[in-house]
């Protein structure tokens, strides 16, 4: 068996609005942390713009355009700068972001690993055609994710998606 060399940049993608979120991305990034093939990860909101002149940006949801552009650029320069995504995907919350750089990623060519999760496992799955024929690969965030430890983030092999409704 050849050793594992970790060349594997990821960019961690995600919904990050609720405590639930936050709670994920930091399970997934201990999980990762023992991937012997994944060289560095990238999380946006490790690396959040912030825009000088704007007071109090979060009272009122309106955020100056200094930092709309400043926050779409670093994450499509870590988007650029990966060999490979992965999603944290809410199901119950669908995230137009996630689905916006799932789409990115895969216009460049690079492979996107979707991990689902969904506070409602007892509920038939379903998932949109353009994102289960989209990603490369898929691990359940609520019964697989320790396999995001063992997978081989250089070769990036494929897992079709399966037991979900495609609409």
């Amino acid at each position: 068996m050849q050793k594992k060399i970790a060349t594997g940049k990821i960019y961690l993608g995600g919904s990050f609005n609720r405590e639930i979120d936050h709670e994920r991305v930091e399970r997934v990034k201990e999980i990762m942390a023992k991937n012997p093939t994944i060289a560095k990860v990238h999380f946006p909101f490790d690396y959040d713009f912030v825009d000088p002149e704007e007071k109090n940006p979060e009272i009122g949801g309106q955020r100056s355009m200094t930092w709309r552009v400043g926050t779409f650029q670093n994450d499509l320069n870590g988007i650029n700068s990966a060999t490979c995504g992965v999603f944290l995907y809410d199901m119950d919350v669908l995230d137009d972001g996630c689905a916006f750089e799932i789409g990115f990623m895969r216009a460049n060519h690079k492979p996107v690993v979707l991990v689902p999760f969904t506070e409602h496992p007892e509920r038939p799955k379903k998932m949109n055609l353009m994102i289960a024929q989209g990603v490369t690969a898929i691990i359940d965030g609520n019964t697989e994710l320790e396999k995001l430890a063992e997978y081989d983030f250089n070769w990036t092999p494929y897992i079709p998606v399966t037991g979900y409704g495609i609409y």
